[in-house]
């Protein structure tokens, strides 16, 4: 079982997740043959563990356990062998799950795959060693020693170091600075660009940034969490800046990311040269403040408000903020529609699947990712971004402002082909409103996803929970700014005044089986778990709970979707 993610990212449940069939299911071997004399116990690991692959804790953990308890057994004197495995190129398995970007980023530090005949032959080899812990994996020798100065520290022994890393060799944000000074407008652009086109890049596996175009969405190029918090880390060693976690994803693409950068830089004082307890260096802005999502005191002021008063006050105060921000009153009236993300191709003529995320603080169109997978070579997945979100964006100033943007994005994300709308969390009533717009002007999609919506007249009790969950998750995304807050305070407000009944288009309703933390279990029967909203909804239960049902249970999520649009094609 996959859950990647990194050790701050962890849960109890995405831990469980992975090692239940792992670390579980071989303890309980290892003590019902205790008494056995067996003359193998062969435990298949993954090389994820001795390498210590980033973003994959939960992952990496489970699989170093099974090669501990072979040396346990050994030590025992009982039969014990671990194999931690390298990538398979069979597209069966785990590596059928990798994307070509994946692939190209193993590739480059030297990891190939596995034919299935290269693997039974180092099975055979591995059986008749004594070792009681192996990694068979296939390496392509020139290619690590290349990159021998980045390389996991288990395979130094393959390719030493060349040189060691010296302070020269780091990045100098004055010297950018310098370079930034003596050119023009849009050679600060372009200088800022192909300092993100060439990070970018590198963390594709390309050889060269050449090929990489700076307008397209750094999802659709392939991007997954991990590589933009990757990205965001190198630019902000490069620049001096500290920037919030989202940047990568909230600014879409190389072009607008540079753009943001030149900003920054223009607002931020010099470079101080310190860093913070993490090793991010620090930068100030014009105003002598910490710059980014450090400066921003509107979370605190959330927080307080959250803990010592009613809950509507807390929102209250959002949307006042979010009264001060630029607002569009049609879809003529917005700037710029929201622009949609393709996550996954699919072939022409299937019905396409159109996402919308939750209007929370936590939104974005990287929600969908792990879902999206799951439909590759099946279907075309789309993500629409909810205006308002990133700084400099406009919010809807009314219900059906924003039910029309929406309608007309999903119209353009369609391009002409049927689709079905979706939405995660309070998404699910934003998709609902779209459709019912797309409906009153004869456009009728061929059906709706509601994906553990809650109705909007829950229980305070209920919402608090949810929102203290949602708080505790805020270090993933190195706090929530002023433009992510003002946003989940504006749509807040307006989710108990959509209709929610009329749509002609039939409904599927994702159920969580599980309790988010927090959630109050003492009430009445199952009164924490989201309900459909009116008999005529198809129901369909995911295993996990509202806060990992898009990641741990992305599969689940997938599969009955997939089972759904079947029977209505």
């Amino acid at each position: 079982v996959l859950d990647d993610g990194v050790i701050g990212a962890m849960s109890p449940e995405r831990l469980d997740g992975v090692f239940a069939p792992k670390v579980d299911a071989a303890w309980y071997l290892h003590e019902l043959t205790a008494g056995m004399d067996l003359s193998a116990f062969v435990l298949f690991s993954s090389a994820a563990g001795v390498l210590g692959n980033a973003g994959q804790a939960n992952y990496a953990a489970a699989n170093t356990f099974l090669d501990a308890l072979a040396a346990h057994r050994r030590a025992s004197g009982l039969a014990g062998k671990a194999l931690a495995w390298g990538l398979w190129s069979a597209g069966d398995g785990m590596g059928g799950e990798l994307s070509e970007a994946d692939l190209r980023r193993m590739r480059q530090v030297g990891i190939e795959g596995l034919s299935v005949e290269r693997g039974l032959e180092l099975f055979d080899t591995a059986m008749g060693l004594d070792d009681p812990a192996l990694v068979p994996i296939q390496l392509d020798l020139p290619t690590l020693r290349r990159t021998a100065d980045n390389l996991p520290e288990l395979l130094h022994a393959l390719a030493p170091p060349t040189r060691r890393r010296s302070a020269a060799g780091k990045a100098d944000p004055g010297a950018l600075r310098r370079k930034l000074d003596v050119l023009d407008a849009e050679g600060q652009h372009e200088l800022l660009q192909e300092l993100v086109t060439g990070l970018a890049a590198g963390l594709l596996g390309y050889q060269e940034a050449g090929g990489l175009d700076p307008e397209r969405d750094f999802l659709e190029l392939g991007f997954d969490s991990l590589m933009a918090m990757e990205l965001r880390s190198a630019l902000s060693e490069a620049t001096g800046l500290r920037l919030p976690s989202m940047v990568v994803f909230d600014h879409k693409s190389a072009a607008a990311l540079a753009r943001f950068l030149l900003d920054e830089i223009s607002e931020a004082g010099p470079v101080s040269g310190a860093a913070s307890a993490d090793g991010t260096p620090e930068a100030v802005t014009g105003t002598g403040r910490p710059s980014g999502a450090a400066a921003d005191t509107l979370s605190q002021l959330f927080r307080e408000a959250i803990q010592n008063g009613p809950l509507q006050k807390a929102m209250t105060m959002l949307n006042a903020v979010a009264e001060t921000r630029p607002a569009f009153t049609s879809a003529s009236d917005i700037p710029a529609l929201p622009v949609p993300v393709r996550l996954m191709e699919g072939p022409a003529g299937r019905t396409r699947l159109i996402c919308l995320s939750t209007p929370m603080a936590t939104s974005g169109v990287y929600q969908h990712a792990h879902i999206a997978n799951h439909f590759k070579g099946v279907r075309g997945v789309a993500g629409i971004p909810l205006p308002g979100f990133v700084r400099g964006d406009s919010l809807p100033a009314t219900n059906d402002a924003a039910a029309e943007v929406l309608a007309e994005a999903a119209l353009e994300a369609a391009g002409g082909e049927r689709f079905v709308l979706a939405g995660y969390s309070a998404g699910g009533i934003l998709a609902h409103a779209a459709a019912m717009h797309l409906e009153e002007r004869g456009l009728r999609p061929a059906g709706v996803v509601l994906m553990d919506s809650y109705l909007p007249d829950v229980s305070n009790a209920l919402l608090d929970g949810l929102l203290e969950t949602m708080l505790e998750m805020e270090q993933t995304f190195d706090g929530f700014d002023s433009a992510r807050l003002s946003s989940m305070g504006r749509y807040s407000t307006m989710l108990g005044s959509f209709p929610l009944e009329g749509l002609r288009a039939p409904v599927l309703f994702l159920q969580c089986a599980r309790p988010f933390p927090g959630a109050d279990t003492d009430g009445p029967g199952d009164a924490w778990q989201a309900a459909p909203w009116n008999a005529t909804q198809t129901v369909r239960g995911v295993g996990a709970n509202h806060f990992t049902m898009l990641e741990e249970g992305a599969a689940d999520c997938a599969r009955a979707i997939e089972d759904w649009i079947g029977t209505l094609d």
